[in-house]
């Protein structure tokens, strides 16, 4: 369960080479990117002094194991991908004294911690502690390892993606690095010549992904005020062309009157919020491109959008669950995100130039089980006290959430919405209705099928009210 608290700080492209294990080094050197960095014909890796793996240590406020199934708990091929991505660019060093999120910052911390051990292991530990099996090479998928179990600095494990082609001579990996942090490459089967026996291993606990059904209609909601008439538009990305498309309001539901201002990529974009990041009195709107995860700002002209400026170098594809808004009440909106490593929720401070603080002046405002949300965002004030406030789904049990804003961050929840809010496909906040309390716009549909759009008008008082029709179909 989300736990929201006072806000407090928390605080390669390779010219060369290949990677290192805990101990080996490469020759190159770089910054870690999101997309793979192929291998360079005839590279090699030279060992040296130092790495090595720290000891097993149990992550913090996670229950200590007593056999495997809680060493490891289930977890998907894509959640361990998406961990693993979730630690690139943020600039960790390697460290066996060091800990991030909870985990080991090493080889075998890392993997850990996209397995979501509920200790650091080491090579040596992952078959003895029950968590991994042998398979052979033909067996290999997204989240299984390479292994070489040898014990401290001669010991490295690596984290298997996918093969670069049909010949399987080698894969797009993860591993962390003693000179080159987190990075995603290509590295030759089963690993550099050199350092030791590797084999393919299975994390008994990772389990296949469902087959994914997309729905046809429209993805990414989100809302602001893009037209210059001070009156709260939807905004929404087309899945079948990547067009992003707006709904301007009051009749924001209206297909017929949709307006294009976005001609494609957008289904390339994940994690889409509005706000006014810049100052100007124009919402803009703030995406993570899925490739790279860099975030990228697309200011607001007051007819539609402006090119894009970056504004996060990397990593935010571990972020989910964005929101904008002013929660720390100094009058500029921020941008706030759920990191799926940790579950934390975290404020981003806007300086009101299109901006946000980086990774060391964010602030936790939620201390854990923020991953167990979706759909959250920032309708703005709900309850009329003049703050933001923030609205989410939680998985488990399909019941809607409001979480107070009190100037520095969120309160604890109140239950807005008894359950079925997991057959909502999307829903975007604002004040639709222009009475000054905000609302929200949800699509309701089947898996696979377009869907209707529904308006929940705000009672002024932290809750919704019943559900009323406003778009007939396609969403």
């Amino acid at each position: 369960m989300p736990r929201p608290v006072a806000a407090r700080s928390v605080s390669v492209t390779l010219a060369v080479t290949a990677s290192l294990s805990c101990g080996l080094v490469s020759v190159g050197g770089g910054v870690a990117h999101a997309a793979p960095v192929p291998l360079t014909p005839g590279a090699t890796v030279r060992q040296l002094a130092g790495g090595g793996q720290g000891p097993v240590t149990p992550v913090p406020g996670r229950r200590t194991a007593v056999g495997a199934a809680e060493t490891a708990p289930s977890i998907t091929r894509s959640e361990v991908i998406d961990r693993a991505q979730s630690w690139l660019g943020k600039g960790l060093k390697y460290n066996q004294g060091e800990y991030y999120a909870g985990y080991r910052t090493d080889c075998s911390g890392y993997v850990s911690m996209a397995w979501r051990l509920s200790s650091s292991l080491t090579t040596d530990t992952f078959a003895s502690a029950g968590v991994t099996e042998s398979i052979s090479k033909g067996d290999l998928k997204a989240g299984d390892a390479l292994l070489n179990d040898a014990v401290r600095d001669d010991g490295h494990v690596a984290l298997f993606e996918k093969w670069t082609d049909s010949s399987h001579t080698s894969y797009i990996g993860y591993e962390f690095s003693s000179r080159q942090d987190v990075i995603h490459h290509e590295i030759p089967y089963p690993y550099f010549s050199g350092h030791g026996t590797f084999e393919p291993v299975r994390n008994k606990s990772v389990t296949d992904d469902a087959p994914v059904i997309t729905d046809p209609g429209m993805t990414n909601l989100t809302a602001g005020e893009f037209s210059g008439d001070r009156v709260a538009d939807l905004v929404a990305t087309e899945v079948s062309t990547g067009k992003l498309w707006l709904y301007k309001g009051p009749k924001v539901g209206a297909l017929s009157s949709r307006v294009l201002i976005g001609t494609g990529g957008w289904n390339g974009m994940a994690n889409v919020a509005a706000g006014d990041l810049n100052s100007d009195g124009k919402d803009d709107l703030v995406a993570t491109e899925k490739s790279t995860g860099k975030l990228f700002l697309y200011k607001g002209t007051g007819t539609g959008l402006a090119s894009r400026v970056e504004i996060g170098t990397g990593g935010w594809n571990g972020m989910t669950n964005l929101f904008v808004g002013d929660f720390n009440g100094d009058g500029k909106d921020d941008v706030g995100a759920s990191e799926e490593s940790s579950g934390k929720l975290f404020l981003y401070k806007g300086t009101g130039n299109g901006t946000i603080s980086g990774l060391s002046g964010r602030v936790e405002i939620g201390t854990g089980g923020w991953n167990g949300m979706n759909k959250v965002v920032s309708p703005g004030d709900m309850n009329k006290d003049g703050k933001d406030d923030l609205v989410g789904t939680e998985k488990s049990t399909g019941k809607l959430f409001l979480y107070k804003g009190d100037g520095s961050g969120v309160t604890s929840r109140v239950e807005i919405g008894t359950g079925g809010w997991n057959g909502i496909s999307g829903y975007a906040g604002a004040d639709f209705s222009g009475d000054g309390v905000g609302d929200l716009a949800a699509v309701k549909s089947d898996t696979g099928e377009t869907g209707k759009l529904y308006l929940y008008k705000g009672t002024g008082n932290g809750g919704i009210g019943d559900p009323t029709e406003i778009g007939t179909g396609g969403w």
